[in-house]
């Protein structure tokens, strides 16, 4: 059989008309003969069946894929392994291993990881080092106080470089009976608890209004510092943007400025993906999150995690 996988950076391209390079496989009764990459440059399905076509494939590993193409390539003779998630390199193996199968990648009821090691998740991580994977473990013995392989390789360093005291003191929060405090109510357990003086607030210019609300809260303990993130922001050329859309995000800017007001604590209110990694890796202060934006679900993007339509928006969406 000859298997084409459409890719985008070396991964199962989650949509087929937006890979970068194909991966022909060929393999005589699951064993590996020979493999090749292409990089033809894809702009439609049109262009995906020429190059099956030429190239004799007659299975297809994707990503997403509505019904009615798939459909098409079915009658064309071309098989379909749909919603794969994975690497290149991992299809093929999965496929010398009998193990390649629609959904491959992806933690459902029964995982190929689990299936390949006895339902062992510390055999796996045993076996395969470099890859840390705690949501495939299946006793989880950490949750009763015992070391699993994983935990025995940490570098003792990495654990004693951990403030004793800022653990200490959250785990007193997490530790609240009955757990009734709200995480507004816990941040400023918290912040006391670990007697801050000053707390700095960056947050984005659309959650301007909960900023506020948070800030004048604060301010009944501490000395409140608060940077939006256009500060000190580029006018952006593109005539088709309105509103504060036309002004950059400068989260090095809002880090600067909280480092220069020399914060205990800052809070991060909305920001962008992406944005936040710049303020935190920047601010000389513990960061935190507070608020996190999305625009779908009301702020609270944990309700995707429990709802079909949003995780298969997740896992079909194009890269760029």
């Amino acid at each position: 059989m000859i298997y084409g996988i459409p890719l985008f950076r070396k991964r199962v391209a989650p949509r087929c008309t937006i890979a970068d390079s194909i991966l022909i496989a060929k393999f005589s009764f699951e064993r590996f003969v020979s493999k090749t990459t292409l990089s033809p440059g894809i702009n439609s399905w049109n262009d995906l069946i020429t190059i099956f076509n030429d190239n004799n494939i007659d299975t297809l590993v994707c990503g997403g894929i509505d019904n009615e193409r798939k459909i098409l390539l079915e009658d064309k003779g071309i098989s379909v392994i749909e919603n794969v998630a994975c690497s290149g390199a991992e299809v093929v193996e999965a496929i010398q291993k009998r193990l390649l199968r629609p959904g491959y990648g992806f933690i459902k009821n029964s995982d190929y990881r689990t299936e390949l090691f006895n339902d062992s998740a510390s055999e796996y991580l045993s076996a395969i080092p470099d890859k840390v994977d705690c949501s495939l473990c299946r006793d989880y013995k950490c949750l009763e106080g015992k070391f699993c392989e994983l935990s025995l390789k940490i570098d003792p360093k990495v654990k004693s470089s951990i403030r004793e005291d800022i653990l200490s003191s959250a785990m007193d929060i997490c530790f609240e009976n009955e757990r009734v405090l709200c995480r507004l109510s816990e941040l400023v357990y918290f912040a006391l608890e670990m007697n801050y003086k000053r707390l700095g607030i960056a947050y984005c210019s659309e959650l301007v209004e909960p900023a506020e609300i948070v800030a004048r809260v604060l301010k009944r303990f501490f000395h409140v510092c608060t940077v939006c993130c256009k500060i000190g922001g580029k006018q952006l050329s593109d005539a088709g943007l309105t509103g504060n859309s036309k002004i950059e995000c400068n989260p090095a800017g809002q880090a600067d400025l909280l480092n220069m007001a020399k914060v205990d604590f800052n809070i991060m209110i909305g920001l962008c993906i992406g944005i936040d990694c710049i303020f935190t890796k920047l601010s000389d202060a513990p960061v935190t999150t507070l608020f996190v934006k999305d625009k779908s679900l009301a702020n609270n993007p944990i309700g995707a995690v429990y709802s079909d339509y949003y995780l298969k928006e997740a896992a079909n969406a194009p890269l760029t």
